[in-house]
């Protein structure tokens, strides 16, 4: 699951913050999602690839791109200065931060920042910062003026990262934080606050979360939540639902991914939502999954999904059957053009943005967000199985009133629906009525139908 070079880490300085009494903390971790959040979509964006400029003037620029794919939260990668000791490429990994009060002198500084976040807003979008409290770069300073926030190998130096099971990992170019250090858990809690309250963004994506002990996010969740009076959002690298107990709003979906690969690869298709009931079933209230075809990660350590899923309409099936499930979507800057490039996290790769038919791409993927933004059948988390003739070629399930169909398989399939009246239906995505006791989609094709 976390077999991934790429994910490296962003942690803290040291500004005190005045802290909440535990219990307001605690209130506003625990209240009720009832705002944006749970009718969010998110974007992705890798700073250095989304434009030729490769700052954030660029992804200004760029945001009428981002609107026009139906998405509303933008998440950026990191965007602090990357640390020089044990650099990974050319360039180094967004991931290995060497200041966390700081901005990486390529993509400009703070009155630019500022300008990106007033730019987001001004829209009614909302913007969320890369966090990764797990590692810094090893020259960072507090290497040298806290020696004691880190974690030492057998040679006393600091030690790289070890994964969730104690095993080493090759992240080499970042040392691991120690979060049996109070001082340490002070600054990282410090640090965040202060990007929401100096800046005023609207959340935080945490990288590989559960390499950090669960107790430090209990204390630290309803604190950051306490910084600020309005909501925010808080996605946790991390499938484990415990993520989603102590407070995270949004968790990966690594398992939908793994099988909804699984069944193009061959296997049934039936196999996809029957992962998924165990999984909602065991969702604690308010949480929810990150749907996913890709991200920074998969596209570079595996592939686009034009690649795994295939060109046009293999991936844009993909992406509905995985959008619609409950949860809240991601789309990963160059996929809504169906970009065929595997952008690299240590060296610049700037995505090309005229792919053939990328206006027709785009507009499938924000007629897709646009349904799971809008659609109340598609905002909570009711999931059932949908009994079809063709189990083993098309994935069928039923949010409310809705129901999802997607041929798995490059080739056309015929087959009938128990429970729903296809003749009195229409598919939302293409807005055709349905007629006849039987529905015929072609190769990866997919409709989401509403009865009238």
């Amino acid at each position: 699951m976390l077999n991934r070079v790429a994910c490296y880490a962003l942690m803290a300085a040291s500004l005190t913050v005045a802290r909440p009494a535990p219990g307001q903390a605690l209130a506003r971790a625990t209240a009720p999602d009832t705002s944006w959040v749970a009718r969010s979509a998110l974007y992705e964006v890798f700073i250095q690839d989304f434009s030729p400029s490769g700052n954030f003037r660029g992804v200004i620029d760029g945001l009428d791109r981002i609107q026009s794919a139906g998405a509303d939260v933008i998440w950026l990668m990191p965007i602090y200065p990357i640390g020089v000791l044990n650099r990974k490429g050319s360039l180094g990994s967004p991931y290995a931060v060497k200041d966390y009060r700081a901005f990486n002198p390529a993509y400009g500084n703070a009155a630019d920042f500022r300008a990106l976040v007033e730019a987001v807003h001004k829209r009614g979008m909302k913007l969320i910062l890369d966090w990764v409290p797990n590692h810094t770069s090893p020259d960072h300073p507090w290497v040298q003026e806290h020696p004691d926030y880190y974690i030492r190998d057998k040679h006393g130096k600091p030690s790289v990262p070890r994964d969730e099971k104690g095993k080493l990992t090759d992240w080499t170019d970042v040392a691991q934080l120690d979060y049996k250090n109070p001082k340490l858990r002070r600054a990282v809690i410090d640090n965040m606050q202060y990007w929401l309250t100096e800046f005023g963004i609207d959340g935080f994506r945490v990288d590989v979360a559960g390499f950090i002990p669960y107790d430090f996010w209990r204390e630290a969740v309803p604190a950051v939540r306490a910084a600020v009076p309005r909501r925010i959002l808080l996605l946790a690298e991390w499938g484990d639902l415990e993520m989603n107990r102590v407070g995270f709003d949004l968790t990966y979906a690594w398992d939908s991914y793994k099988r909804l690969k699984a069944v193009w690869k061959g296997a049934p298709a039936s196999t996809f939502v029957k992962g998924e009931l165990p999984d909602m079933k065991a969702m604690p209230p308010g949480g929810m999954r990150m749907r996913f075809t890709t991200n920074h990660d998969e596209t570079a350590w595996d592939n686009p999904p034009v690649t795994i899923f295939g060109r046009g309409a293999g991936a844009r099936a993909a992406f509905v059957a995985m959008a619609l499930l409950p949860g809240r979507p991601l789309l990963y800057n160059g996929q809504e053009v169906e970009s065929p490039q595997k952008l690299p996290l240590f060296e610049r790769d700037t995505i090309g943005w005229n792919q053939p038919h990328a206006s027709e791409a785009r507009a499938f993927y924000a007629a897709v967000v646009k349904l799971a933004r809008t659609e109340a059948a598609l905002i909570g988390r009711d999931l059932r199985p949908v009994k079809i003739s063709a189990p083993r070629d098309v994935i069928a399930y039923r949010r409310g009133d809705l129901v999802v169909l997607v041929n798995a398989r490059p080739k056309p399939v015929r087959f009938s629906v128990t429970g729903f009246q296809l003749q009195s239906s229409r598919d939302l995505l293409s807005n055709n009525a349905l007629r006849g006791e039987t529905i015929s989609l072609p190769a990866h094709g997919a409709v989401v139908l509403k009865g009238q």
